[in-house]
């Protein structure tokens, strides 16, 4: 909601909005108009209502984190300026307003990295880059080819030659071979996969990880011998202790072959052949708390002790001793190969001719860093500079920003630039910092804070929410302090040792409708597995939405965004949150057999759709008749349903071999037209695909065929149908921005049916849907009712949020993969701590889910409350007033 009315911290966001000659930091929680007021701070520069000259819109930049974003606040501005001229100024002001609207179309209110890509354009020679450089937004694809390159290369033995004349030499290339060939043979996970509990991460993540982090290199170091001796040690140790154990339980037949195992792989001397028969044995071992006691040591207490020396209760683990020396000897060796990675990255973005965005903030930040003179020209381009969502800056757009803010060009690193008074102005809500995975670092964010504030500054905190209902306010004050945790009086909110950020209570910016505001749905399952629970819960939601939203009895009332009075809730006022979106598709089959519309937008939902793969795959076999997996999707159900006897019958009929003895019949006739007539509609489709633009060919096949229809008359048929026709007009908008006939295009799309690339949905028929997304989708947004997907998601986290780190300083490096997992300097701690950052990152997670809520926060339950996880969390004790708990669902 919009803060009309006068706000409780209003004294404080009028000083913010006048302070003049000091640099702005700007503490914003969730809901409390952040935007509102820099909208005012911008509108009070450009044309002052003291009649004091303004600061030309022109030599202001406001940037923020996301598209969306930057075009809501480039709206805003606009639309307060025009208010502002609409209330009739005096003559001076009335024409500051007026410079300011003229300039609003080329006045940078954007994203940092078009920021960043306009000043480069600025200065295209000092920045060595062609003035008709490409930028592309999504490096994905570009760092999957540099991956493919680089692994094809290396199996070949032919990588050196495939980089010469790059920028890594012959020595880094080889090295780079060995080590990913080394990888291999170890049997590293070559691909990641994301699983229900956890992401299980390869050599792809590390690859993505050295790119994503190449603005920092690591240190030049040997890479490390291996230590047999050390490896043999550790493999006694543990066999010391399985040799005692003499039970015939689970556990004990586990000891025993594991100690056969490794008393033969300790013989072996190869480390790559050793880390393999390691790796298999790891893998298949019982997770740490598979094991009981009782259950499966029975009669064995030394066999449990030493089970417990395996796992690492108490201590260092046997298993991780054991695979320490295996460990430094591969991930010393793959980290060299961080060169040629990088190298094979420019190599492939020179032939696609194209920079990503990390590339624009690179190249700034070394022009700013390395070139005074350049530097004060962009400094004395602006006059001030505004940053929203400053929480979600990684450390290059935060070292950029203040380079641009500088008193003067002079500092020779960004911890010593001393900034000009009166020229920042930050707004940010470190509770929200969850972007860990694109570089953001809540710990950047506290550095800049503190530079800010050697100098002249002001810092305001916003904690009125104009979004939130009171009643739901007090509860998740209370329930945020549980979940984040509260700074003593006078302590930071920030500790830069867990990477934790204490809860702020919100206060009341808005009246109150409604008492209860948490809507808590119990459910069981007859199993109570998880997988059991989450196919249970997305019934159960669905069931739930349709009566709250599907314009029944029993609907839930909202209040309404535009007019402010109470209505009937829709489905549009509905927002499913999900931390993952592994197990979504449950919810969307769910929705569709209810006929409840939805819209889902988070990475590759919409072609993970089996019907989606499918209809990519039936486009390909139009082109191309050798591809039999292709040929197999169109001839089955929904497309003409033939099967190997129909098939065999039109073949006979046709003069070809005979039909078995077997597939003659009363039947055969039929099978055989039914096959011409879609060997017919093939063949036309196939003749034609070159001679007309690829959508129509991809439209005809859904049309012709039996898809169309029996899409159409199955659950929620009008808006799969229209996904489908969203298909055949992304074909055509592919074949047309590359170039590409038909045969080209689906050649590109038959990839998309293997590895299912993100897609945004048509929006439904009709307009109003359930929304689907992501929670970092939703930052940013508000809903009437937001739901939390996954009863069974829990406040700790099983994945780190990246697999590569790097200290900025280049003083130690770490990674995690599946089966690797190393740091140097060895016990450095940096893995410990990256791990504290992902837990602290999770918990605000939920904080971020939460507070996306304006009146309505649903929770679904399995089984017994349980604190850990995410829904109890939020609801607490039940018996408050803000929670309502609906009867059980069976």
């Amino acid at each position: 909601m919009s803060p009309e009315r006068r706000a409780p911290d209003q004294a404080e966001r009028d000083r913010a909005v006048a302070a003049r000659g000091v640099n702005l930091l700007v503490d914003a929680g969730a809901g409390t108009g952040k935007t509102t007021l820099l909208v005012d701070r911008l509108v009070g520069l450009v044309a002052p209502a003291d009649g004091s000259p303004g600061v030309p819109l022109s030599r202001i930049a406001a940037v923020t984190f996301t598209r969306k974003a930057a075009g809501e606040l480039g709206l805003r501005v606009r639309e307060r300026l025009l208010a502002e001229l609409a209330r009739g100024p005096p003559p001076g002001r009335r024409d500051l307003l007026a410079r300011a609207l003229a300039d609003a179309d080329t006045a940078f209110l954007g994203t940092i990295h078009g920021f960043a890509d306009r000043l480069l354009r600025r200065f295209p020679v000092e920045a060595r880059l062609s003035p008709s450089y490409q930028v592309v937004e999504d490096a994905g694809p570009l760092h999957r080819e540099t991956f493919d390159l680089l692994l094809r290369a290396a199996e070949a033995g032919r990588l050196p030659e495939e980089l010469a004349g790059a920028s890594c030499t012959r020595e880094q290339a080889d090295e780079a071979q060995e080590a990913l060939r080394g990888a291999l043979a170890a049997e590293i996970r070559v691909e990641s996969s994301e699983g229900t509990w956890q992401a299980r991460h390869g050599l792809d993540a590390l690859l993505r990880g050295f790119l994503l982090q190449r603005d920092v290199p690591p240190p030049d170091r040997p890479p490390a011998p291996f230590d047999l001796a050390e490896l043999r040690a550790a493999v006694e140790a543990f066999l010391d202790r399985a040799r005692a154990s003499r039970g015939t339980g689970r556990g004990s037949r586990f000891l025993a072959a594991a100690a056969a195992h490794l008393g033969r792989t300790a013989t072996l001397h190869d480390p790559l052949e050793i880390h393999r028969e390691i790796g298999r044995l790891v893998s298949r071992a019982p997770r740490g708390g598979d094991l009981r006691m009782k259950r499966d040591f029975p009669g064995d207490r030394a066999g449990w002790e030493a089970w417990k020396a395996w796992r690492g209760d108490g201590g260092e683990a046997l298993r991780d001793r054991i695979q320490r020396p295996l460990h430094r000897f591969l991930a010393t060796r793959l980290v060299r190969a961080f060169p040629a990675v990088t190298a094979a990255y420019e190599k492939v973005k020179a032939r696609r001719r194209a920079l990503d965005e990390l590339d624009l903030l690179v190249k700034l930040r070394d022009l700013l860093r390395g070139d005074l003179a350049v530097r004060g020209e962009m400094q004395r381009l602006l006059d001030h500079v505004f940053v929203d969502e400053f929480q979600d800056t990684d450390p290059l757009q935060a070292e950029i920003v203040l380079y641009l803010c500088e008193a003067s060009p002079r500092a020779a690193a960004w911890r010593e630039v001393a900034l000009a008074p009166g020229k920042l102005t930050l707004v940010g809500d470190p509770k929200q910092s969850i972007f860990r995975f694109r570089r953001a670092d809540v710990a950047v964010y506290q550095a800049v804070r503190e530079i800010v504030a050697r100098g002249p500054h002001l810092v305001a905190s916003l904690t009125a929410s104009f979004r939130t209902e009171p009643a739901l306010l007090d509860h998740l004050n209370a329930r945020m302090d549980a979940i984040l945790g509260t700074a003593p009086p006078g302590a930071a909110a920030f500790d830069a040792e867990a990477g934790t950020v204490a809860n702020e209570r919100l206060g009341k910016g808005r009246e109150g409708t409604r008492q209860a505001c948490v809507a808590v749905l119990p459910f069981s399952t007859a199993a109570g597995s998880a997988a059991a629970d989450r196919a249970r819960e997305a019934e159960v939601l669905a069931a739930w939405i349709r009566r709250a939203a599907g314009g029944g009895a029993g609907g839930e009332t909202v209040v309404d965004p535009a007019g402010g009075g109470p209505r009937p809730a829709r489905y549009g006022d509905v927002a499913v949150l999900a931390h993952s979106t592994v197990n979504v598709p449950l919810l969307l089959a769910a929705l569709d057999r209810l006929g409840i519309p939805w819209s889902a937008r988070g990475g590759t939902l919409f072609l993970d759709d089996p019907l989606h793969r499918r209809f990519l795959l039936a486009l390909r076999a139009v082109a191309d008749r050798d591809d039999g997996v292709a040929q197999a999707a169109l001839l089955a159900a929904p497309f003409f349903a033939l099967d190997h006897r129909d098939l065999a019958a039109e073949r006979a009929a046709r003069g070809g071999p005979a039909a078995r003895a077997g597939d003659a019949g009363a039947g055969a006739a039929d099978g055989a037209e039914r096959a011409r007539a879609a060997r017919e509609v093939v063949l036309d489709l196939r003749r034609r695909r070159l001679r007309r633009p690829p959508g129509e060919t991809a439209r005809d096949l859904l049309e012709r065929t039996g898809l169309a229809r029996a899409v159409a008359l199955g659950p929620n048929g009008a808006q799969r149908l229209e996904r489908l026709r969203e298909l055949c007009a992304e074909l055509e908008r592919l074949a047309a921005a590359e170039g590409l006939d038909y045969d080209g295009a689906t050649a590109r799309l038959r990839a998309w049916a293997l590895e299912p690339v993100p897609l945004d949905p048509p929006r439904p028929v009709g307009g109003e849907a359930v929304q689907i997304l992501t929670v970092h989708q939703a930052k940013g947004l508000e809903f009437p009712i937001a739901v939390w997907w996954d009863a069974r998601a829990t406040l700790a986290t099983r994945d780190r949020t990246a697999q590569w780190f790097v200290e900025r300083t280049g003083s130690a490096w770490a990674m995690s993969l599946d089966g690797l997992e190393w740091e140097e300097p060895e016990g450095g701690g940096l893995l410990g701590r990256e791990g504290r950052y992902a837990a602290a990152e999770r918990r605000r997670l939920v904080y971020v889910a939460a507070t996306r809520a304006r009146d309505l926060l649903v929770l679904p339950r399995a089984g017994e409350p349980d604190p850990d996880y995410v829904p109890d969390a939020l609801v607490g004790d039940a018996r408050s007033a803000a929670v309502r708990v609906h009867e059980a669902w069976t």
